[in-house]
């Protein structure tokens, strides 16, 4: 084979292989995922329970 045979082989799949890739990204899924470090979800988890003792602490004053 010529250098040009191989050469036109490599370019036909490396477009095919681009193509490819275009069209699995173009139909997939366009929702984004969050991935969260374990660190991020026990920060989460302190928000929501500072959110809950906030809530409580009001409630209890606007009850008393």
């Amino acid at each position: 084979m010529a250098a040009t045979t191989v050469t036109s082989i490599l370019l036909a799949l490396f477009g095919t292989a681009l193509v490819g890739f275009a069209v699995r990204n173009l139909f997939g899924n366009w929702e984004p995922i969050v991935k969260r470090t374990p660190e991020q979800l026990r920060e989460a988890e302190v928000q929501r329970a500072i959110r809950r003792l906030r809530a409580e602490i009001d409630r209890f004053e606007r009850g008393g």
